[in-house]
């Protein structure tokens, strides 16, 4: 009579009979093309150089002719008009021009952009020197929402990008 032998246990604890083998195929050759087939489709799309790439954008922003101090307007992609990506932003100089920048990237992609605009500046009142206040918006609500401001541009490759907007 054999003597039975007890499986073997693996560092996990199973049973090598428990263990998962996969069989040998029968027609390796014929599994192959999607592999060859994702390769030629890689090598004719080539490799991605990251993000699009960024044209200089600039303006002045102002208020019944008179240039806002101080603010930050942000460039949202328009996905109604077929732009996706990332957003541009600028702080507002005092003399009321910006510069955008995409991340901490001068410039922004081409394409058609949602403005929006926001300015505060700090309310202070003399009978309270210490007390808290809210800051003072310097434009009408509208101009914080993309929705709702009405300011779209489009920022056009190899072309200066000056972009200026007088709000009311």
């Amino acid at each position: 009579m054999a003597k039975s032998r007890k499986p073997a246990r693996t560092e996990l604890g199973w049973t090598a009979s428990s263990c998962y083998h996969r069989p040998a195929m029968r027609n390796p050759g014929k599994c192959r093309w999607p592999i060859v087939l994702l390769a030629l489709v890689l090598a004719c799309t080539g490799c991605e150089s990251g993000a699009a790439a960024l044209t200089p954008v600039h303006g002045k922003v102002s208020v019944n002719g008179v240039p806002l101090h101080t603010g930050t307007i942000i460039f949202t992609p328009d996905p109604m008009r077929g732009t996706l990506g990332p957003l541009a932003h600028a702080e507002i100089q005092a003399d009321g021009t910006y510069t955008l920048a995409t991340g901490d990237k001068p410039g922004a992609a081409d394409g058609w952009y949602r403005v929006t605009i926001v300015a505060l500046e700090p309310s202070f009142n003399p009978a309270q020197p210490d007390a808290r206040l809210l800051p003072r918006s310097l434009l009408p609500h509208k101009y914080r929402d993309p929705e709702l401001s009405g300011l779209v541009c489009e920022i056009r490759a190899r072309q200066d990008n000056r972009i200026d907007f007088n709000l009311d």
